[in-house]
């Protein structure tokens, strides 16, 4: 499941790259914001919605939901990524090898 559900954040993070790059800009910069130049945007875009607008909001909902389950699933999983390597090679080799060296502080 953490594999299948990191897989699609990624796929996620590429698709909200390019939906985003698609968009066109609205134009008048930071100045637009502070009312310069008289257009119809507000500081949240314009209400209407183009479909591309659509995508990026829902593709964004998904990127924070799987994000918020990639955490919650990553902190569940038992040890450090160091401790589950130094146990598989001594599952496999029967020789225990300490990845820190004593006295050193960790």
């Amino acid at each position: 499941m953490f594999t299948f559900l990191l897989s699609l954040h990624v796929l996620l993070c590429i698709a909200l790259i390019i939906i985003v790059l698609l968009q066109a800009g609205k134009g008048q910069g930071l100045a637009g914001l502070f009312g310069a130049g008289g257009g119809t945007q507000t500081i949240f875009g314009s209400r209407a919605g183009d479909m591309l607008t659509k995508f990026t909001t829902v593709a964004a909902i998904l990127w924070m939901v799987v994000s918020v389950s990639l955490a919650v699933m990553s902190s569940k999983r038992s040890g450090t990524f160091a401790s589950r390597i130094e146990a598989e090679a001594v599952s496999k080799t029967g020789i225990e090898m300490p990845l820190r060296q004593e006295g050193l502080p960790e």
